[in-house]
């Protein structure tokens, strides 16, 4: 099933139901992760907090994929897609 993420705000709620619907507690995805079961309840409260690399691991362990969607695209758009650097490493470095 999808869900739509429009706003950050919506993303805590998903990351704790799909963890519960896992059944897994804080302290059983924080052995998974390597972190601590607060570090967990952290990253739920504030999923902004971790770096992206950081929320993928914490979905791939979930066993969920991060799609992105282009919503500009249309079926007569024949205008080639934007191209992303190789190096484009530029967001913030957390740590777990």
């Amino acid at each position: 099933m999808d869900y739509l993420i429009s706003i950050s705000d919506q993303l805590a709620p998903q990351l704790r139901s799909l963890r519960k619907v896992r059944q897994l507690s804080q302290a059983d995805l924080a052995l998974k992760l390597g972190v601590t079961q607060s570090r967990v309840a952290a990253i739920e409260r504030n999923p902004a907090a971790v770096s992206t690399g950081q929320l993928l691991e914490f979905l791939k362990v979930l066993s969920v994929d991060l799609v992105l969607r282009d919503t500009h695209a249309t079926a007569g758009d024949t205008s080639p897609p934007p191209t992303i650097p190789n190096n484009a490493n530029t967001g913030p470095q957390g740590e777990w």
